[in-house]
């Protein structure tokens, strides 16, 4: 196999990640969220629906936007802290810290957390710039910088 076939073969298994952009917003005429400051991004690794959360004034944690079964427009706003437990069954413990509500009318997602006073807005869009294999997996952004 030559250098050129292993690398598209490589780059074909590879995950494919999503940028959405996470912002502070206020409701124009027309009902639709605009932008007034960016506050964060959030990554959705293709296939999954988790959405992974990091805004810059929490650098160090990561929260998560894991959908309702119920119903679909609704999330929860995550955390979650490894069981060190060795016996444990469950990987993590996840904790609700707020909840999320999807309007596709608007264009984004309606965050609120628990302990911030003003809602926050994730896209429901993708950065066309960032649809990229090359993306770094958010679950190692501490390991590459």
């Amino acid at each position: 196999m030559n250098v050129q076939t292993q690398d598209m073969t490589t780059k074909s298994t590879q995950p494919q990640f999503y940028r959405f952009q996470v912002f502070q917003g206020k409701q124009n005429a027309e009902g639709k969220i605009e932008r007034t400051k960016t506050v964060g991004m959030a990554y959705l690794k293709e296939g999954q629906g988790t959405y992974t959360l990091r805004l810059w004034t929490f650098l160090n944690d990561r929260f998560y936007l894991l959908p309702n079964k119920k119903d679909s427009s609704r999330y929860f706003v995550m955390t979650r802290e490894p069981n060190r437990s060795p016996n444990a069954r469950a990987k993590y413990f996840w904790n609700i810290v707020g909840n999320a509500l999807a309007d596709s009318a608007k264009g984004c997602i309606q965050i609120e957390m628990d302990l911030l006073e003003k809602p926050i807005f994730m896209s429901i869009f993708p950065e066309s710039s960032a649809r990229s294999a090359a993306m770094l997996d958010p679950e190692v952004f501490e390991e590459a910088a």
